[in-house]
């Protein structure tokens, strides 16, 4: 083909190259891709939606069971652990907290003996099972979640679902810290009791009245750390994480060197600690000696008779350390004005204290190894003295027994045991194991 002529010009036949017919084309690419794009947001963004709306479903099915485990009590019916758990779940919201998480009875909130085991809803166990029922299972789901992008391949694929599981139970809560001291259970047939007093030493040379007052404590090093250890501990928060085993061993001596250490949790400070901050104090610092307490026994719940309101009437008040002539000692060499502190009512629970208990003593001295066979709750009665010789108590410390930790009457009962693999009274928390 030749090409025309046109004012004596040759024109040429457009060709498929041209402008025109490449502008077509990139327009549509641009659009394809736009297209894909558009599909490729979408995803992510209908994607994202699930992914917000799961996060969601297991905050609503942790809440279930750990709400749900805390009615394991093995005496709770499983109908008031479901409540609990269902009640808790459908507090959370789902879809972007635009709706209530919804969680239905015999469905929703399973149980187990064991971890492994099979969970059933409530109905399917009798009363017989409940004791042994230790683990519970929440599942929150949200099925027909439609999709906001995906809506060309919405009849094809249809709505989407999405689902949560959580499983709790209870365990022990080993957060109970000990104090470096250990008491020993006097040889049969003497016993003792709560109220009874401990003296740090029991012999002819003791002041009344521990020169009859049956067992007596010395000192724990948890760690090895000698002395500066057991400061540590005493000011501190006590030894948190015991060692393997039932097995302490016990450091001589009434160690002196730990009086200021002690002390502080009288509302004492003195030498190295100089106020709340090197030591908190207990929210009382009123002192129980032979000298103020002539019962010499029982501080802690006081009787109608004693001259003085009993411990717990005391830390309600905030009273600070009475001053070394009421008290009968001789914390602060010779001042008889309590140490100025006014920190109390900002104190903590520091003078009740659980301690291990060593069944006999007798072979105890010096530096030895010890086998714990329980755990006690005991209260310290009074600061100890700056000058052993000259005190009254010639440097005799005294404890109060207040019975087994274990023991729902004690006041230490709801703090734990210390240490693991052990059984107290409470408090057992709900935890997820799944």
């Amino acid at each position: 083909m030749h090409a025309t002529v046109k004012n004596g010009r040759p024109r040429r036949a457009p060709t498929s190259g041209s402008p025109k017919r490449q502008r077509g084309v990139i327009a549509i690419m641009v659009g394809l891709m736009l297209f894909m794009l558009i599909g490729f947001a979408g995803i992510a963004i209908d994607l994202g939606k699930l992914y917000i709306a799961k996060s969601e479903l297991a905050n609503a099915a942790d809440s279930c069971a750990l709400a749900a485990a805390r009615d394991l009590t093995k005496a709770v019916s499983l109908a008031a652990s479901e409540a609990a758990g269902i009640t808790a779940g459908t507090r959370n919201r789902v879809l972007l907290q635009s709706e209530d998480v919804s969680l239905s009875t015999d469905s929703s909130v399973t149980f187990s003996k064991t971890f492994n085991g099979t969970y059933q809803t409530k109905g399917q166990y009798s009363a017989a099972d409940l004791p042994s029922i230790s683990y519970v299972r929440c599942t929150a789901q949200r099925t027909g979640i439609a999709n906001w992008f995906m809506g060309v391949a919405r009849a094809a694929l249809g709505s989407s679902a999405v689902a949560a599981t959580a499983v709790a139970s209870t365990t022990q809560a080993q957060t109970t810290c000990a104090l470096p001291v250990y008491i020993c259970q006097p040889p049969a047939p003497a016993t003792i009791k709560p109220g009874d007093w401990m003296c740090s030493k029991v012999g002819p040379g003791s002041p009344p009245p521990c020169d009859k007052i049956k067992g007596n404590f010395g000192w724990v090093d948890y760690t090895g750390g000698g002395a500066n250890a057991i400061k540590g501990l005493l000011t501190g928060s006590g030894q948190c994480n015991l060692p393997t085993g039932p097995t302490l061993n016990t450091q001589t001596g009434n160690i002196q060197a730990a009086a200021d250490a002690w002390n502080t949790r009288f509302g004492i400070y003195k030498g190295a600690y100089k106020g709340p901050s090197d030591g908190a104090s207990d929210f009382a610092g009123f002192a129980y000696t032979p000298t103020d307490w002539t019962t010499n026994g029982n501080a802690y719940w006081g009787t109608s008779s004693d001259a003085y309101s009993d411990f717990v009437s005391k830390r309600k008040l905030f009273k600070a350390y009475q001053g070394d002539n009421s008290a009968g000692l001789l914390t602060t060499d010779g001042n008889a004005s309590p140490p100025a502190n006014s920190d109390y009512v900002n104190g903590a629970d520091r003078r009740l204290a659980i301690v291990p208990v060593v069944d006999n003593c007798s072979g105890v001295a010096g530096k030895s190894q010890i086998t714990v066979t329980s755990w006690a709750c005991i209260l310290m009665l009074h600061p100890m003295t700056s000058n052993p010789i000259k005190d009254p108590l010639q440097g005799e410390v005294i404890l109060e027994y207040l019975g087994d930790a274990s023991d729902s009457n004690t006041p230490c009962a709801t703090q734990g045991i210390p240490g693991t693999n052990t059984v107290g009274i409470g408090p057992k928390v709900p935890v997820l194991v799944q």
